[in-house]
């Protein structure tokens, strides 16, 4: 029932008018719906397509949010932490660039685990 839920709210996002919801409704179908039904790994490039659509289109506290989410699910899936450490960084720098410290918060604690597997300190960003 939520996949079909998501699958819906893309159909309606391709009406005219709707461009400012896209990166809300990959956020909430990628990160609530999909999921659930589909490997994990599915929803890594949408989440990225959803920040880089949301930076288009001027809505970068959403577009952040694709990327705290996208992240996340690099951690879960098992990509080698020395790699998440990497794009983690990178994401902080961006959202720092942005200006969108909800999302920036959100994210370090991500980066201060990942370090701490690693065997490395980790202070906050």
């Amino acid at each position: 029932e939520g996949r079909e839920m998501a699958k819906a709210a893309e159909l309606i996002i391709k009406k005219p008018g709707m461009r400012r919801s896209i990166t809300t409704t990959i956020f909430v179908t990628q990160i609530f719906c999909y999921h659930w039904t589909s490997p994990l790994q599915d929803t890594i490039v949408p989440l990225l397509e959803g920040f880089q659509i949301g930076l288009e289109i001027g809505v970068t506290d959403k577009a952040c949010y694709c990327l705290v989410g996208r992240s996340y699910h690099l951690f879960f899936v098992g990509m080698p932490l020395g790699s998440i450490q990497k794009e983690v960084e990178a994401t902080i720098h961006v959202m720092t660039q942005l200006n969108q410290g909800a999302a920036r918060l959100r994210i370090i604690l991500l980066l201060m685990t990942v370090k701490k597997l690693r065997g490395i300190e980790a202070e906050a960003g």
